[in-house]
């Protein structure tokens, strides 16, 4: 799994990378405060972040695992050395994945990433959250089907995934090598490919965009360009 850590002690931090690595897992990133870690889920999407409830700044931890979760998808565990009812109320209202209270050992991490991982792959979208939609589109995310006003777009498989990919990021920019790891499953593909492969779908998908940001990803929009980024 790809995993984020918002915490502002960098002692917590280094004993979670390490634990995390040891298991396997990939550790994304690490910031001690809430806006940046905004900042890094609207380009790259973890499979879910160890926050910390208590962060310096503007924003404290519930609130950014609230944006992360409303906004982009992306669930929490909450690093806490909290017990009063009030606040554990407020943390339940985020719907997080688990808690690892302060203080901890590895075996404390293991088992929340344990549970992590059978909870994240167990769920099912609902009948309503399996449609996606934008403009006049509707993306299927159980059957991957694009449809335009009730008709079906015909796409290739590869098409099919890039539109997948952007659809369940909307509102994110998508790297260009998560889109090489899900579309072209991590064969040698060039960035040539990929924007030929962007400019056939383009052709398809009449009302909607897929937009370029140079040195950062795609993102699929409604707005349009006469002079698309490559």
């Amino acid at each position: 799994m790809k995993i984020l850590i918002v915490e502002d002690d960098f002692l917590i931090v280094a004993q979670i990378r390490e634990c995390v690595e040891r298991l396997g897992h990939e550790i994304l990133n690490s910031f001690d405060n809430a806006n940046s870690a905004i900042a890094f889920v609207k380009i790259v999407k973890p499979d879910f972040v160890f926050m910390d409830i208590e962060l310096h700044g503007s924003i404290d931890g519930i609130q950014c695992a609230n944006i992360l979760k409303n906004e982009y998808l992306v669930p929490s565990i909450f690093i806490t050395s909290y017990h009063e009812t009030a606040i554990l109320n407020e943390s339940m209202d985020v719907a997080p994945l688990n808690f690892l209270p302060k203080p901890f050992e590895d075996s404390n991490i293991e088992a929340v990433i344990a549970l992590a991982a059978v909870t994240l792959k167990t769920y099912q979208p609902k009948n309503n959250e399996s449609i996606i939609k934008l403009g006049n589109y509707e993306f299927n995310i159980e059957y991957k089907i694009l449809k335009q006003e009730d008709q079906i777009i015909k796409l290739t498989e590869k098409e099919l995934l890039l539109v997948s990919i952007l659809f369940k990021n909307i509102g994110n920019i998508v790297s260009k090598e998560r889109i090489d790891e899900y579309v072209y499953k991590n064969t040698l593909s060039s960035d040539d490919s990929l924007r030929r492969l962007v400019s056939r779908t383009r052709e398809k998908i009449i009302g909607l965009n897929i937009k370029a940001e140079p040195k950062q990803g795609y993102y699929i929009t409604t707005e349009k360009n006469l002079n698309h980024n490559r």
